[in-house]
């Protein structure tokens, strides 16, 4: 997925270590930072308005999720894109159900230029049960 890198920051947010982030978090029900995550989901209150990554981003920091500056910006950059705000409420729903029906999340990326696979919009999946996983597929770099 590239790199996210802040600029002169000692900490770096690699686009790897996002989804190891997302992945430590959502994708196995049993584990204790799920666990977390499912008691303090607040993903539901994402609304399908202007600047709701702003929502998301607080949703995420809720759960339990280290959102560093630069994937901030990231999500900023989506929502502010042309289905930007239908994007965030896709991921949000996709995190609320999942995480109510205790199913697992996986979290991909694609790429804006891979236009049969999704373009420069979120794809997601909400699963059913450890056999049919929820994914959210969001688009990287974005232009």
């Amino acid at each position: 997925m590239g790199a996210f890198t802040e600029i002169g920051a000692m900490n770096k947010c690699e686009g790897h270590d996002v989804l190891r982030e997302l992945d430590a978090v959502f994708l196995d029900p049993a584990s204790e930072r799920y666990h977390y995550a499912k008691q303090n989901n607040t993903f539901g209150r994402v609304e399908n308005v202007e600047d709701n990554y702003r929502a998301l981003i607080s949703a995420y920091v809720e759960a339990g999720v280290d959102v560093c500056a630069t994937w901030g910006a990231y999500l900023r950059k989506l929502g502010r894109s042309a289905q930007g705000r239908q994007d965030i409420y896709n991921i949000a729903q996709t995190r609320y159900h999942g995480l109510r029906q205790n199913v697992p999340i996986q979290t991909s990326v694609h790429s804006v230029s891979d236009a049969p696979h999704g373009g420069g919009h979120v794809k997601k999946h909400d699963g059913s049960g450890a056999h049919d996983p929820s994914m959210i597929d969001s688009p990287f770099p974005l232009p």
